[in-house]
């Protein structure tokens, strides 16, 4: 995967016949490379999640404080909310431009303004009503991929907190964030649903699988224990079994769209679907690990992917998903948890501390 255009041919719904083409580029000598910010040091270098809060504003995360990165002023940072908690430690917060969420330990999920100004105490802690089953296990999970607790419109979260094997049911709670009139940067809680999940008549029901949540079209898809979910903001369920194609294999462990395209990343395959997640179709049957493994992440109307410290570029061109590496020079062995662009630059955020670049040059070929 070095100095190479990847495309993978894929006739997403009729062809027979999917390919993978290699083509081989001519190396380039480029003039820019990535530059580190030195607004973070010590334990804030350990950026587990960023997001673009405005357009000038980057915020950092880890489990113990927000950071603000002014896009205008680099090299020198503003202090948002401590937050302090090492539960799933290097486990991502989930985050959209207006609220982030994470459980700061398994009975109680955090539920903070993301904005800048900040304050610490601008949010509220969730604690949900458990039922009284001996049978049941009790508590928010984390997940095995991405953040867990995925945000629709800024305003709605979707958190599982009961599942029973032997009464063959789950409870989630949809949680409604509304924001307040008094201190500026802060969020209050709003309301909350219990949404009750039974597995798919067709299959086998509950089984120790992974978990793993996300939010597309304004929509919820959940893994839990092996069955898979499309939850609406009033509560609609709509469950597909083991996976979007039963048939096929379930364990969704990643999604992204581009072009109003939805796809979920399986244990083997990369599915597709045309009408934002109501039915699904194979896009590629067993591509090879090297596609499934990586990190998708849209920023603005662009798709990206991520490994370690190698970014793609991915573009959609009628059948064909088109993979190229990107150059990364500068960013040497860092693992890579989010690339943002805020006014001006190209951020990179990763386990290791920020670095960034001109956006015009963020898509330079390896």
């Amino acid at each position: 995967m070095k100095n190479c255009i990847i495309i993978i041919g894929i006739l997403i719904f009729f062809s027979c016949k999917k390919t993978i083409t290699v083509i081989k580029e001519v190396p380039i000598v480029h003039s820019y490379s990535w530059s580190y910010d030195s607004s973070l040091y010590g334990y804030n270098k350990l950026i587990l999640s960023s997001v673009k809060v405005n357009d000038s504003t980057l915020a950092c995360f880890n489990k113990q404080v927000m950071t603000y990165i002014n896009s205008n002023m680099l090299n020198g940072s503003t202090f948002g909310a401590i937050l302090g908690t090492y539960y799933g430690e290097l486990i991502p917060l989930s985050l959209s431009q207006h609220i982030g969420v994470f459980p700061t330990d398994s009975n109680s999920l955090r539920v903070f303004s993301s904005t800048n100004p900040n304050w610490n105490y601008g949010g509220f802690i969730f604690r949900p009503i458990y039922s009284n089953s001996a049978t049941s296990i009790k508590g928010f999970p984390l997940a095995n991929s991405g953040g867990g607790y995925p945000i629709v419109n800024n305003k709605y979260v979707l958190a599982p907190v009961e599942i029973d094997y032997v009464k063959e049911t789950a409870k989630c709670n949809l949680i409604r964030v509304d924001s307040t009139n008094g201190m500026p940067g802060s969020v209050q809680f709003g309301a909350s649903k219990d949404i009750i999940l039974t597995p798919a008549p067709s299959t086998l029901g509950f089984s120790s699988g992974n978990y793993y949540s996300a939010a597309f079209f304004n929509r919820f898809f959940l893994t839990l224990s092996d069955q898979f979910y499309r939850i609406d903001t009033l509560g609609n369920i709509k469950s597909f079994g083991y996976g979007p194609l039963p048939i096929t294999n379930g364990r969704v462990s990643q999604m992204f769209s581009i072009d109003n395209y939805l796809f979920a990343i399986t244990d083997s395959d990369i599915l597709v679907s045309s009408d934002f997640g109501e039915t699904w179709s194979v896009f590629l049957s067993k591509p090879g690990y090297q596609y499934l493994i990586p990190t998708y992440q849209s920023v603005g109307g662009e798709l990206y992917a991520y490994y370690l410290s190698q970014i793609w570029k991915i573009t959609l061109s009628g059948s064909t998903l088109k993979y190229v590496e990107l150059d990364n020079d500068g960013l040497k062995t860092n693992q890579i948890t989010g690339i943002n662009k805020v006014g001006k630059y190209a951020f990179v955020s990763t386990l290791a501390g920020l670095y960034y670049r001109d956006t015009a040059s963020l898509n330079t070929p390896k």
